[in-house]
Formats: C-alpha cells, structure tokens, sequence
C-alpha cells in the first residue's frame, strides 16, 4: 500500500490517454509528409489529426468535470507555495490549451468536421477574417502547448529526481 496521496484510476487514465494522443495528434502534424504517403494522402492525415483532436476535447471536458467532482491529491508540501502556484498554473493552462486547440482548429478548417468517417459535424460560415484568426489562434495555441508539456514533464522529472518525493508516483 502507498504511503503518499494517489490521483484516482479515473484520473491516472484520462490524463495518460491525454497525454498519449496529444503525442499522436503532434507527431502527425510533424511528419505529415511522411504521413501522408503512408496514410494515402494528405487528407487522411487531417481526417486523423482533427478526429484525435475531437477526442482531446472531450476527454478534456470530462477530465475538468472529474476534478470538479473528485478534487485532486494534496502531492506537493505544503510548504512549496511557489511549486504549488507553478504547478497549477501551468495544468490549469493545459487544460485551457486543450480545449482552445480543438475548438479552434475546427473553426478555422471552414469545413465541415468528418469525426474518423462516423459522424459529420457541420462547418460554422463565418467571415474570411475569421478564419484567418483562429488559424492564428491554432498555430499560436500549438507552440504554447509544447512548451508547457515540456515544463510540465520537467517538472514530474524534478520532483522524481532531485527532490526524491512521491509527486510522479502519484499519477503512474
């Protein structure tokens, strides 16, 4: 039996399952030339990319409403005020990222949204300029996302290496 707070198996799944298809979702668009020759064209790349992207949002959605509802384990000491502000700050932004990258990828395709082949969400008509923000948004919102995945890895790494406390633990 553990002797340090756990997050919850509801938890520990929908954050891995986050975390594994954001890779998926990011590598595809990485080496989507590549991709493209192995899926059989640059279309079947974007089919997977938005259809992950639908996932991320609505693991997302259900990931702040299992917070919301379970709270999540007291990992970090008290008295580490400034690793606690650090820590929330940047999960409280991933979570926002996730949901903003989705939702603006959608808006700005100006298509309609084939979900894996199974279902079609309708493109929403707006003006041109429109579109152009939310590509922006998207491709803005993209950078920022990596570069907090990198300090939200660095920071379980820290915490697993140099401070020797169960903070990692907590979520394998």
């Amino acid at each position: 039996m553990q002797d340090y707070p756990q997050y919850s198996t509801k938890q520990k799944w929908l954050h891995w399952s986050s975390a594994v298809i954001t890779i998926i979702i990011s590598m595809i668009m990485f080496v989507k030339i590549q991709a493209a020759f192995i899926l059989g064209g640059m279309s079947h790349v974007f089919l997977l990319h938005k259809s992950f992207g639908v996932v991320i949002f609505m693991l997302t959605v259900w990931q702040i409403v299992v917070v919301i509802q379970d709270k999540v384990p007291d990992v970090l000491a008290n008295q580490a005020k400034l690793q606690r502000a650090l820590s929330k700050s940047v999960q409280g932004m991933l979570y926002i990222l996730l949901i903003i990258l989705p939702l603006s990828g959608y808006l700005m395709s100006g298509h309609s949204l084939n979900v894996f082949g199974i279902i079609s969400i309708p493109a929403i008509d707006m003006p041109n300029e429109f579109y152009s923000f939310f590509h922006a948004l998207h491709k803005s919102c993209s950078y920022l996302l990596v570069l907090l995945l990198i300090m939200h890895i660095a920071g379980a790494l820290y915490h697993y290496f140099c401070c020797k406390d169960k903070v990692l633990q907590s979520m394998l």
